[in-house]
Order: C-alpha cells, then sequence, then structure tokens
C-alpha cells in the first residue's frame, strides 16, 4: 500500500514548492505553520508540508498518517485513523456511530448496498449514499467500494483500500 500514501507526499512537495514561491501564501498559512511548531516561514522544509498536509486531512502527524496509509498494521479495528474519513463538511449529514466494530458492521451486513461503515478515529461511523458522494470519487473508483464491501475497516490494508483513499486525497485537496 503505497498509493495514498505517495499522494501525501506529492501534495506536501506541491505545498512546499507554493510556498516557496509565493510570500504571500506563506501569510495565509500562518496558522498551520505555528501547528508545526516552525519559528520562521522562510525555514519552511519539505518535513513540515508533510507534517501540515497530514494535519489537514485529519491525522495527527505525519507519522500517525504514515502509520495509517501505509498498511504496515495488520487491521484497522484497532488502529486510530484519525478523521480522514470524516472532513470537516461532513458535520452536515445524519450517520449512525459506533464504538464497537461488530456493531457496526452488523448495520452494514442488515443494509450492504444502502450503507458504508467508515473509521473515525477509534470509532466507526455507517453512512449513507449522499456521503460518499461527497468525496467525489470518478465512476472507476466508486466500483472499488464494492471490492472492500463497503467497509473501510475490513478493507484495509487492501490494493482497493489504497485506491480509495488516495482518490479521497486527491480529491480533499480540490475542496
Amino acid at each position: 500500500m503505497e498509493l495514498a500514501l505517495n499522494e501525501v507526499k506529492t501534495q506536501a512537495k506541491k505545498l512546499l514548492k507554493a510556498l516557496r514561491m509565493d510570500s504571500n501564501l506563506l501569510l495565509t498559512m500562518e496558522k498551520p505553520l505555528k501547528k508545526v511548531a516552525l519559528p520562521l516561514a522562510d525555514e519552511v522544509k519539505l518535513k513540515h508540508c508533510l507534517a501540515m498536509v497530514s494535519q489537514q486531512l485529519g491525522f495527527d502527524n505525519w507519522h500517525h498518517a504514515q502509520d495509517v496509509l501505509s498498511g504496515n498494521k495488520i487491521n484497522a479495528e484497532g488502529l486510530v485513523m484519525g478523521s480522514f474519513f470524516y472532513p470537516k463538511w461532513a458535520d452536515g449529514y445524519i450517520n449512525e456511530w459506533f464504538s464497537d466494530y461488530q456493531q457496526a458492521e452488523k448495520v452494514l451486513l442488515d443494509n450492504p448496498t444502502e450503507k458504508w461503515l467508515l473509521p473515525y478515529k477509534n470509532q466507526f461511523i455507517v453512512v449513507k449514499k449522499d456521503y460518499v458522494l461527497a468525496f467525489n470519487l470518478d465512476k472507476k473508483s466508486q466500483l472499488l467500494w464494492t471490492e472492500i464491501n463497503h467497509d473501510m475497516v475490513a478493507g484495509y490494508n487492501s490494493l482497493a483500500w489504497d485506491k480509495l483513499a488516495c482518490e479521497i486525497i486527491k480529491n480533499r485537496a480540490k475542496h
């Protein structure tokens, strides 16, 4: 699994290049730069951009993003996923929340084509189609959901998961 992780790296490199070329952008990025403890804006490095992109995606830091997106963990059930699958725009949707994966999985299995199961930090949410459509995935990417049975927890560490995560990262950058 390296597609999603490589996309974060690509976005960080683009951000670094943009910050070096546009001093006005440095001013608008003051708050994210403070989050990565960068004392002087002109000292921005790739590691700072990796941290900023990771935080914008809902991870604690770059190392957290690496842990989740690399697939080094065996399964997602015990992994703290951050808010990667629950961006700020998602607050307007009504979802079902669970602290236990088995309960969330049961709800998904009762509606396997109408609902999707996503991780949120160390919890789980079951969402409807309008939520998933808001990720703005193309038709090819949408077909990947069936490969993992609409379950981003059970599908963790698979090629379909990696491709979906990569497309979600790309589309979140467009927002």
